[in-house]
């Protein structure tokens, strides 16, 4: 079962973050790339950003809820709410942008933007089930499900597009496909489950709410600081300039998935020489993982030296010359990201959540200064730019806050234990 449960879990996950990388190149080459880097935007920025809404930071509330606090019907009940304020935000953002830069969303943009806005949001609402099918000990069902879900609405929406070149009926499509994969896989699965309870006490789903709420905030300026200089260009630039950014941050996706594959099985064993005190071989871990990072982001710095720019280009369909150091810039800041989310999990262990949204809030307000700041200055370089700083700062706040903690912890420890 354990075996099964790994396998499953990470096709699913390797499925579901190769379609976005997929997804954006072959647009590219079906229907150009001004219209690609509508859906780049769409898809993989504002859709993403929609998504952690209606996630609401609930996946590691619910799979680790082993004692039942909550049933799933209460769950299920919170995240339709969740949902709908996503659907309420995503509409809020489109009519923001069409009143203060009408010249930047045509109607095309406008619907491509809503239709990912909705694609997303079955995305977080499958989450529930998905979350479900892990808190019953049946991980293998939640890869499962992850995958034929992603594969179907990806064939459907590519068969669509390629078949009509019409990028808005292809979203429709998508999103068609995304609830119908609910139901065909999250929904059929669920009810093989005979422990389900879908039963619920009135309001309780709003108490749930409000527990999440923390962690809902940190997922989402998170993901916003990530994504600040994708937000600058598409403020700034053409369609095309979008284009060109998502391409160039495609190897970040690489090296987040690989690292978070390496850290991950490390999570219960860190905890444990928390627990335990074993502050030596915690900070040996540590160094270990952070020599790991640093491997993988050296071999991406070297491939991409080397490669970046004729292959990217190539997948993509547009010119990356000009955008060598950019690419450059957001490997090294996708190197930072990844041991930023390392102490992110040391401070999980160390149960210091609110030590981590509050190093979010001053990096974030920052963090749209300088993207916007950049990118006026230098386009597409300056953007690059301005994310690997955000990175290296997010990276360094993390760091500091994880080290000050285990110094007093340890000293604390010492004391106790040999004073």
């Amino acid at each position: 079962m354990e075996r099964k449960n790994i396998t499953w879990n990470m096709i699913g996950s390797l499925i579901y973050a190769g379609s976005s990388m997929v997804l954006t190149a072959l647009v590219n080459h079906l229907v150009g790339p001004e219209q690609g880097g509508i859906f780049g935007f769409a898809f993989s920025a504002f859709g993403q950003q929609i998504f952690t809404v209606a996630y609401f930071g609930m996946r590691p509330i619910q799979s680790t809820d082993t004692g039942g606090s909550y049933t799933f019907g209460e769950y299920r009940m919170a995240r339709y709410y969740t949902s709908l304020f996503a659907i309420i935000l995503g509409i809020g953002y489109i009519l923001f942008q069409t009143i203060t830069a009408p010249e930047t969303y045509s109607m095309e943009k406008i619907l491509v933007v809503f239709l990912m806005v909705l694609y997303k949001v079955l995305d977080g609402f499958a989450d529930v089930y998905e979350s479900e099918f892990q808190r019953g000990g049946r991980l293998y069902l939640t890869g499962k499900a992850m995958a034929y879900r992603t594969m179907f609405s990806v064939a459907l929406f590519l068969g669509a597009l390629a078949v009509t070149r019409h990028l808005i009926f292809a979203c429709a499509v998508a999103v068609c496909a995304q609830g119908m994969g609910i139901v065909l896989f999250d929904k059929r699965m669920a009810g093989k489950l005979q422990n389900i309870s879908y039963n619920r006490e009135k309001g309780r789903e709003w108490t749930l709410i409000r527990e999440s709420f923390l962690l809902f905030l940190s997922v989402f300026l998170d993901f916003l600081i990530f994504s600040m200089a994708k937000y600058a260009v598409d403020a700034n630039m053409t369609s095309i300039d979008n284009a060109i950014f998502v391409a160039i941050f495609m190897p970040t996706s690489v090296i987040n998935l690989a690292a978070n594959f390496v850290i991950r099985p490390f999570l219960t064993k860190m905890a444990i020489q928390w627990e335990e005190g074993r502050f030596h071989d915690l900070a040996e871990d540590l160094r270990k993982l952070m020599g790991i990072i640093l491997f993988l982001t050296v071999i991406a710095l070297a491939g991409a030296w080397v490669l970046g720019v004729p292959v990217l280009g190539a997948i993509s369909n547009v010119d990356l010359v000009p955008y060598k150091s950019g690419l450059m810039m957001i490997i090294l800041g996708g190197g930072f990201f990844a041991v930023m989310n390392l102490f992110y999990y040391v401070l999980v262990v160390m149960k210091c959540q609110k030590r981590i949204f509050f190093g979010y809030v001053p990096v974030c307000i920052l963090s749209f200064f300088l993207s916007y700041g950049f990118v006026k200055a230098g386009g597409i370089n300056g953007g690059a730019c301005s994310y690997m700083i955000e990175m290296a700062l997010l990276m360094i706040c993390f760091m500091g806050q994880a080290y000050m903690v285990f110094f007093r912890e340890k000293k604390r420890w010492e004391e106790a234990h040999h004073g």
